[in-house]
This record gives structure tokens, sequence and C-alpha cells, in this order.
């Protein structure tokens, strides 16, 4: 059964008239009674036009003041649900009043996945009684409180593994993240693009929280060992405390630091470009994260900055960041080995992943809820009770099966090492453990990775045709095995997965150069 929010009494000063300026929760924000649109925070407009097709009058008048009691006194998000829950009470049943006859006909509308809507409306009728405005009778009340209903179903794409709407399997997040850091590198998306895109996907956080990230909160140290950490203190969300009132520390690693860190870097030079003026250093890091350049130019003075600095208004938008990742995703094609198509990419499966690979790990609810910020293990025990299996036997067909799909490999088949960029450079010449040579690295930096094996997931790699690909290929699949063998953990070995799948794409690359080049042959001789 929905929880009932425990009933706040407004204080005298929250008695207004109809032209009154009401306070949002949030600050900086206010709105009045009667208007059409109550902006309440950066992310949360409620909008009340289609309410007024519906009601008037003294019914009218005891939702508003109902509604704005939820918005001077709890979160923007909430008292959205809750006109929206109102609303689609009104649309389904079509009544003019709220009554018994109508109650019982919206419920009767409603299904077992869809009560909790109910629920909801519920919990607003209560409250607008017990403020003791006009439109909810004792009658309606008495009968809300004799229905038992049931919430919304929880974690449901995760207890099946949706493959458009669940948790991505590790392939998928390890192909999403190498095609960002992969269009970064080829100038295809912005830093900030790139920040945004793996904050989300590394520390599984909602994207209101990441939004509210300043330059202030990515932080680096030594432990009491003397090693060093690195980390994001990032705001909470869903508390009674207000806007960046609490924090929790989140590692990550040294590679995502760097990227958040020069995304630090260049806010601030980008900042200071639009206000027109230099900052103290202790402004500068109470810039945004994200800022919202827009609202970042309307500033005049460093006071009028720090009087900013109060609120949500120099903020991107949370929308800004799921908007985002969509975006990179369709632009880079990303695809998911399951589906064949490309990846549906939100910062809820990300959530969703980060839970559910904690629970493979052998992590209780607790450890959950702390990955995840959840304030209580309500909603975490949906991961353990019913832990999905990602990692799946890998043997030979199943590799040359997803590779297709998974386009784990990234680089350019060469027919011989001559064509291939620094095919001339015996330094770049990329060999086996026995000394065989695979290929040809294009880039001339400094790689630290432990080649062959990383390489053919590396965009600057260029295998050759008639390198030992097939090879390689079961020493993965039996190196796989082994390591299962050894640890007894499935997923310990997978971490081999996505390399095992762009040998194969290799090896059938170049399976086809070589029919390609037969039948060229064959054309030449003819002739």
């Amino acid at each position: 059964m929905e929880n009932d929010v425990k009933p706040l009494l407004p204080a005298p000063s929250q008695t207004v008239n109809e032209g009154d300026e009401i306070l949002a929760r949030a600050k900086g924000y206010s709105f009045r009674l009667y208007d059409k649109v109550w902006v309440l925070d950066k992310n949360t407009s409620v909008y009340l036009r289609k309410i007024r097709d519906y009601i008037s009058g003294d019914l009218l008048h005891g939702f508003l003041k109902t509604l704005s009691f939820y918005a001077a006194n709890l979160s923007a998000g909430h008292t959205s649900e809750l006109a929206d829950g109102l609303l689609h009470f009104f649309k389904t049943t079509g009544a003019d009043a709220i009554c018994e006859i109508a109650l019982i006909n919206y419920r009767a509308s409603l299904t077992t996945e869809t009560e909790w809507r109910l629920g909801r409306c519920r919990t607003l009728l209560r409250q607008w009684h017990r403020l003791g405005y006009p439109g909810v009778t004792d009658e309606v009340i008495e009968l809300l409180d004799q229905w038992r209903l049931k919430g919304s179903l929880k974690g449901e794409v995760v207890k099946r593994m949706d493959p458009v709407q669940g948790p991505l399997t590790d392939i998928e997040l390890q192909g999403f993240n190498e095609a960002v850091v992969r269009a970064f590198e080829l100038d295809q998306i912005t830093l900030t693009e790139l920040a945004m895109c793996l904050v989300i996907s590394n520390t599984g956080r909602r994207p209101v929280q990441v939004s509210h990230l300043r330059v202030c909160d990515v932080v680096s140290g030594k432990n009491l060992k003397g090693e060093p950490f690195y980390g994001m203190n990032i705001p909470r969300a869903k508390q009674r405390t207000g806007f960046r009132a609490s924090f929790k520390f989140c590692a990550v690693t040294q590679d995502l630091f760097a990227v958040v860190k020069a995304q630090a870097k260049s806010v601030i030079l980008e900042a200071e470009h639009c206000l027109g003026f230099e900052l103290q250093e202790a402004d500068r890091q109470q810039i945004p994260l994200f800022p919202d350049l827009k609202a970042m130019s309307e500033v005049e003075t460093p006071v009028g900055f720090r009087e900013f600095t109060h609120t949500d208004k120099l903020h991107s938008r949370s929308a800004e960041f799921t908007e985002t990742i969509q975006a990179v995703a369709n632009r880079l094609g990303v695809h998911s080995e399951r589906t064949g198509e490309e990846l549906n990419i939100s910062s809820r499966r990300f959530r969703y992943t980060t839970g559910t690979r904690a629970a493979r790990e052998g992590f209780g609810e607790l450890v959950i809820a702390e990955l995840l910020d959840h304030t209580d293990t309500q909603n975490s025990g949906v991961y353990i009770k019913n832990i999905p299996e990602h990692a799946e036997r890998l043997d030979e067909a199943v590799g040359f099966q997803l590779a297709p799909y998974a386009q784990a490999f990234a680089g350019v088949l060469v027919d011989s090492e001559k064509s291939a960029k620094r095919g001339g450079d015996a330094t770049s010449r990329i060999r086996t453990e026995e000394g065989q040579g695979i290929g040809t690295c294009g880039e001339h930096g400094f790689c630290g990775a432990n080649v062959p094996i990383p390489c053919y997931t590396c965009m600057h790699f260029q295998p050759w045709l008639d390198g030992p690909h097939p090879e390689v290929y079961q020493k993965l699949l039996a190196e796989r095995e082994r390591i299962k063998e050894i640890t007894g953990d499935l997923q310990v070995a997978a971490i081999l997965d996505r390399s095992i799948i762009a040998v194969a794409d290799v090896i059938t690359r170049c399976e086809k150069r070589r029919e390609e080049l037969k039948k060229r042959q064959e054309v030449t001789t003819d002739a």
C-alpha cells in the first residue's frame, strides 16, 4: 500500500491571498496561486491549464491551495506528480467533482499494474481534507480509507533483464564507454558531452544529482595508508534537506577523475568568459560543473554571482543529461549484441546496471542502496532476489554470432604490413607472446596496454590479413576457461568477452577480404 506523506501544518506565514507571491521550496523560485504555470525549480514546472478544463470555482481553489502547500514544503517533483495524478483522474472519469461514485469508477478503470495511480490521488486528497479546503468530503475520505491499494511494480525490467529498458550487459556497457571515448578522441563530441556520459554511466547517479555538481565537488587526495584516492562529493536527491544540503562521496577511477577534472578547468574559463569578469578562487569553486551558460550570461556582478550560487539557476537542466547521452549513443551508432539494434540508452538503465552488477558480485541490499544513494533498502531488494546472469558461456560459435552486433572491433583491416599506416616503422609492429606479427599500431603516442589483446578493441589497431588471428581467438577462449576454473567466478572470466568478440570480427573480416581478393584475381585471369 502506498505510504502517505506525513502531514505538515502550514505556518501562519504560508496563509496567502490569491494574488500573493508564494515561495516554492527551492530557493529563488516563487509563483502565484492562479498562475497557469508554476516554475518550482530548474527542472520542474507544473502546468495547470488543462486541469481548468475539468474543475473550477471552490473545487479548483481547494486543489490549488492544497497543491501550493506541497510546492512550498515538499519536492517540486512530488508536487508535479500529484498534479498529474489528479488530472488523470478527471480525464479518465469525466467527473466535475470528487465524489464516491467517481472514485469507484476510477478504480474500476485501473488494472493491478496501474492501481498505484489511485494511491497517488489518495495521498493528495487526504492532505486536502486535512488542510480543510473545499472539495473533499468526509465520505470521500472514509471510502478511500477502506481500500487497500497496490503500489507501483518495482524492478520488473530488472527481473526479466529487459534488453530495451533493463540493465545493460557488460558488453553493452563497455561498448558505450569505449565508443564515447573514441568519439572524443576523433573530435566527434565535446569534453562536456564526454564528461556527462561517463559520469552517468560510471556512477549510476540520477541526472539531477550530476546536474547539481560544482567544481569544488571534484576531489582527490591520499588516505591514511598514503594511497591516492579520487572521487566526487555528489549532492543527494529525494531528500528533504534541500538543494545541495547533503552529499555522498563517490569514488571514481583515475581515468574518470582526469576527465571530470579537465571539465572543471574548462568550465572555469567558459564561465568567466561568459560573465565578462574574473572570479575569486572561492567563487570559482562554486561554478557548476555543467553550467547553464545562458543563465550565466545574465549575471552582472560578482555579488550577483554569489547570490545565484544559493539556487540551482546556473546549473544545467537534468533533462539535458538524458538528452545528451541518448543523442551521443544515436550519433555513434552503438549497438546491442542482444537485439542487433542500436542501443537504447537512458540514465535509468545505467542505475539498473550499477545495482545489477553489485548483486552479481554478492553485495547485499545495504551496499546496493549505498551505491545507488537510496535512503533505505525498499528498492534495492529487487537486485538480489532474482539475480540475472549476464556472462553466459561464451564458446567459439557464440563469439562469431555476437561479433556483427557488438561491433567491438574499431580498427581497420589491412592487406599487409606495407599497407598499414606506419607500416614502415618496425616499432609499430604488434606481436603475440610467441613473437608472431598480427598487426600495426597507427598511433604515434605512448600506449601502456598489455598488447596484443587490448589492441583488438582499439581504433588505432590495423590487423594484417595474414595475421594469426584464429590462434589468438583460441588462446583467448582457453584463457577465459582457465580463469573461470581458477576463480570459480564467471564474471571475472567474462572480462575477456569483448576482446574475444572483437577477434572473431577480425577473423570474419579477413575471410570476406580473402574472398574479395580471390574473385578479383579470377576476373583479372579471365581478362
